[in-house]
């Protein structure tokens, strides 16, 4: 279901097991649209925490955009 919310229209994510829409967060977030778009879609763990791993702000943000857990 992640993978069909890959475009600035419907970005989903899943990080760490946690799926997130971030639809309204790409033209809001500080590191520029094109980081939230990489990761539409797909799972962005590698990413949000190579940029964000230990950083309360920017996990308390993204907690604010969690749907749903990843199933296995």
């Amino acid at each position: 279901d992640v993978a069909k919310h890959n475009s600035q229209s419907s970005c989903y994510s899943a990080v760490n097991g946690v799926v997130y829409d971030l639809t309204s967060w790409i033209t809001r977030h500080p590191g520029g649209e094109r980081e939230i778009l990489s990761i539409c879609g797909k799972d962005g763990s590698s990413a949000f925490n190579g940029q964000h791993s230990g950083q309360g702000k920017p996990e308390t943000m993204l907690a604010s955009f969690k749907i749903g857990t990843l199933a296995k």
